[in-house]
Order: structure tokens, then C-alpha cells, then sequence
């Protein structure tokens, strides 16, 4: 491959590797269960750390953690940034850090800090995740916290 075509690849790699990042994001959001369960390799691990329970390996778990999370905190909005990714061929690695508010049923509204460490693999020209760990470092209920308007307002009030 020409060092034009390798460097073309590379860009389409990060790209995919950053829809993916961001698909994340809007599938937990959403909540999107189609799109959330694009996202991972069959035998993917998705570890949310000893704060969230044991990690969950492959599709199925995973949307089952999903359901779990969704349930136990049922509106959140993930902000990632800060993203370092290598791409290694058919592997990479990122890292990125995590600003989100969510709406726990225990907490009510509490802003979340973290970072994601990710293995992405490209299986059949497709990226996907592989292996996601969260690092959760502050989770700050927000007291006294209310939306006054917008149109998930109401969603805020559990």
C-alpha cells in the first residue's frame, strides 16, 4: 500500500473508530437499543467497574448491563472528549474521558466524571468495540437540582 492509501486508511479508521466512540454515547442517551448493540464484537467486554458490577462479555450481557443501567438510572447525557486513539491495522486503542449527567433513581440528579479506556477490532472492514472499561472517578448527586423546562424536563423529576 502507497503511503497516500495508508495514510486514507488511517483517517477512515479514526473516523469509524470515532462514530463508534460517539455512538456509544447517543445509544446509551437515546436510550437506542439497536444501535448499542451494533457497536460490539460478539465476544466483547464491556466493565463498568466494581461501582456498576461484575463486566459483562459478549452482546447479549452486555444489552442485559444495558437494561440494568437504564433501569437503576434512566436518563443520561455522555459527553466524551479529550479521545487518544492508535490504530495498530486491524486493532486500536483509545482512551477518552467522560462529563455526564444523569438522573439516578437513588441519587436523582448527579453528575458523573471518568474515563474510558477501549480495544476496538475490525472484523470483516468494520470496527467495533472489543473491550471498554470505565473508570468512574466522581459521582456527584446535584441537591436541590430541578429543570424548569424542555422537552425531557419531565423525566428529570423521579
Amino acid at each position: 500500500m502507497n503511503s497516500t492509501e495508508a495514510r486514507i486508511e488511517r483517517l477512515e479508521s479514526r473516523i469509524a473508530i470515532e462514530d463508534l466512540l460517539s455512538g456509544y454515547c447517543h445509544g446509551f442517551d437515546g436510550p437506542d437499543r439497536d444501535l448499542l448493540r451494533t457497536l460490539w464484537t460478539e465476544d466483547a467486554v464491556f466493565d463498568l467497574g466494581p461501582a456498576f458490577g461484575e463486566p459483562a462479555q459478549g452482546v447479549e450481557a452486555i444489552m442485559a448491563k444495558a437494561e440494568e443501567l437504564w433501569a437503576a438510572v434512566p436518563v443520561t447525557y455522555h459527553w466524551t472528549a479529550n479521545q487518544i486513539i492508535t490504530i495498530d491495522g486491524d486493532t486500536a486503542r483509545a482512551k477518552s474521558e467522560l462529563d455526564c449527567f444523569a438522573v439516578s433513581r437513588q441519587d436523582g440528579p448527579t453528575q458523573v466524571a471518568g474515563v474510558y479506556t477501549d480495544r476496538f477490532e475490525r472484523r470483516d472492514g468494520v470496527w467495533k468495540f472489543r473491550h471498554r472499561v470505565f473508570d468512574l472517578q466522581l459521582w456527584a448527586p446535584l441537591n436541590g437540582w430541578a429543570a424548569t423546562a424542555g422537552s425531557k424536563a419531565d423525566q428529570t423529576k423521579i
